[in-house]
């Protein structure tokens, strides 16, 4: 792997969730491939890792494939756009007689008036054994149009379909085998397929744990390809070469879109497969003619891009789990590389200075968290880290950085100040400006007495009876270190997500002994609030720890449920491990509690909040 694709997959994986599938990209210039990776796993029980030969569904880039065998056609003369389709396919009649006038170009352009999409058929498991074309009759000799072909453009998949089954009918092949044999294999490009022929030397990546995706509707979205080989297809369109003529590439560019109102921009843009045929993207300077297509499944989303004025082909995809916003990260990523190869292509964006990246880069400490800046291109990313593997973004975008400030989502600005020895995240929201975050200095090493509490879990026995916090809040929690910040340690308190105060808080502290930590963030306004100074003593050989105003235990030194009952009124709460499954729970006396956490710590029932109780196979009980 190159440094430049080491730096693209390290800002990729910013904008990542946890539990992701699969995300690959490439970047093809001047007819090399500067950039390729993929990342995350193949989906499936055994969650292989992804490499740069896995397969990803492209849906509807499947177009422009199939516009190109409909050129190659029209180039020998087998094919011309602007006859009716009828006279291709005699077979092909609806209930409505303006079929008759819908044209190959009509079926190109999203100009037919047919329906829209068969979804019978769109997305399977197995493709064989099928009869599509008699369904595709079928259905649409039951289906009316929706306007007059050529009167406007409207998104179609069935025109694609019926210009597969033209190419079919013209040159008498199988249409998955003549695209393999006539446009993917001569360019290399093997693991680009449609699903009767697909290379099993390329794994398909399917979401998850959802079975392999193939689509019966192969002209309008039935390819899966690499990234890699798709941008092998994409260097046809910047070179001259043998598969489709220069004519043709022209035709395609060409605006063939349609529209009734003035204001609508979009409708015009459509070439011959094309989404866009003059893609704009606001923040950077891509020139004219940039060709523009995106594909969306039941598992994936793509963008695939050509553009001439840099002599590049750029493609991405994504299984749905990565909930990317698929043409800014891509976009994004392209920027990124251009500047590194020496060309910066922002319109209104400026290069963040290297001295900025330099001084303020790095980890930032809220009082329920642990913030992580990445600045990088024209960008910046506030990612919230936590300590048990959860990675999200703080504005669920990047930052555009304008030259003096980052631009965040609502017209919210984000800038920097210091104080002393201290650096702070500001951000500036309709006129008012406010201290987000303080970053984090080291201090002294933490003593060997602190380092064999790393990774102890220490379980609430202090809760009360009708406490509510404690339902949603601090139920336990584990002792770590800040990665990358000698001396500051982090106290990641266990509870739900939906308590709308705190899910997962995790209070960073500095020891002032063996025993004793406080808080030491000094931000004003709220990125100081609720620190926290634990205090650990031991008593008969049990180390406890008072802390935000609960007491814990260390969970190793509880006893073993094993049917325990509350104990007389007026004693302190009795709380155990469960090590076996538990099926059901003691009888609860008047004004006690019961509740139950998972191995994590974190609350799964709670006698004062819910009614039904299901079996733990590990975990704590705490008998309140």
């Amino acid at each position: 792997m190159n440094q430049l694709t080491e730096k693209l997959s390290s800002i990729l994986r910013l904008s990542l969730p946890k539990d992701y599938t699969s995300v690959s990209y490439a970047i093809l210039k001047d007819g090399q491939l500067i950039a390729n990776d993929s990342l995350g796993h193949q989906g499936g029980k055994d969650k292989k890792p992804a490499t740069t030969d896995c397969t990803y569904n492209v849906a509807s880039v499947s177009k422009i494939f199939c516009t190109v065998a409909v050129m190659q056609q029209v180039e020998q003369g087998k094919i011309d756009l602007d006859t009716p389709v009828c006279h291709y396919l005699p077979r092909f009649t609806m209930l409505d007689e303006r079929y008759r006038d819908i044209t190959v170009r009509h079926c190109l352009s999203h100009t037919s008036g047919l329906p829209g999409t068969q979804w019978k058929g769109f997305s399977v498991t197995d493709v064989r054994g099928s009869h599509y074309y008699d369904e595709v009759y079928a259905h649409l000799a039951k289906s009316h149009l929706k306007a007059a072909p050529g009167e406007y453009a409207v998104y179609c998949n069935d025109g694609f379909t019926l210009a597969e089954m033209v190419v079919n009918a013209v040159t008498g092949v199988p249409f998955a085998e003549y695209c393999r044999d006539h446009i993917t294999e001569p360019i290399g490009a093997h693991s680009t397929r449609l699903s009767p022929v697909l290379n099993p030397d390329y794994p398909l990546i399917h979401e998850n744990k959802r079975p392999g995706e193939l689509l019966l509707i192969q002209g309008g979205a039935g390819f899966t390809t690499s990234m890699k080989d798709l941008c092998k297809f994409g260097q046809l369109f910047l070179t001259e070469n043998k598969i489709i003529s220069e004519k043709s590439k022209a035709e395609m560019a060409t605006k063939h879109g349609r529209t009734f109102l003035d204001c609508d921009d979009a409708s015009l843009n459509y070439g011959l497969g094309w989404d866009n045929v003059n893609y704009k993207f606001p923040e950077y300077d891509l020139g004219e003619g940039v060709l523009q297509k995106s594909g969306n499944s039941f598992q994936f989303t793509t963008q695939f891009f050509i553009v001439p004025k840099y002599n590049a082909v750029l493609a991405l995809s994504e299984t749905h789990d990565c909930k990317l916003d698929v043409p800014e990260t891509l976009m994004r990523l392209f920027a990124v590389a251009m500047q590194e190869l020496g060309t910066c292509i922002y319109t209104r964006l400026k290069p963040v200075p290297e001295d900025m990246i330099k001084k303020y880069s790095g980890t930032y400490l809220v009082p329920s968290g642990v913030l992580n800046l990445h600045l990088y291109g024209a960008f910046g990313a506030i990612m919230r880290d936590d300590t048990r593997g959860g990675h999200e973004s703080m504005f669920n975008q990047p930052l555009y950085y304008n030259g003096e400030v980052f631009e965040a989502p609502n017209k919210q600005e984000v800038f920097f100040t210091e104080h002393g020895k201290d650096t702070y995240i500001m951000t500036k929201l309709r006129g008012r400006r406010s201290p987000m975050a303080q970053k984090a200095l080291p201090h002294p090493p933490v003593s060997q007495k602190w380092k064999d509490r790393l990774g102890k879990k220490y379980v609430v026995i202090n809760a009360g009876a009708h406490d509510l916090v404690i339902n949603s809040l601090m139920t336990g929690f584990i002792l770590s270190e800040l990665p990358g910040i000698e001396g500051v340690l982090i106290a990641s308190f266990s509870g739900v997500g939906d308590s709308g105060v705190y899910g997962l808080f995790e209070a960073s502290f500095a020891p002032l002994s063996d025993d004793i930590g406080t808080g030491f963030l000094n931000t004003p306004s709220n990125p100081s609030r609720d620190l926290v100074s634990p205090v650990f003593e031991v008593h008969d050989g049990t180390e406890y720890c008072y802390v935000a105003s609960m007491l814990y235990q260390d969970a190793a030194t509880l006893a073993e449920y094993n049917g325990q009952d509350f104990g007389p009124a007026g004693e302190n709460n009795r709380v155990y491990r469960i090590t076996k499954r538990l099926e059901k729970l003691p009888e609860i006396p008047a004004d006690r509690r019961i509740m139950v956490l998972d191995k994590d710590m974190i609350r799964v029932y709670d006698s004062l909040m819910e009614d039904e109780y299901k079996p733990v196979e590990e975990g704590f009980i705490l008998l309140i």
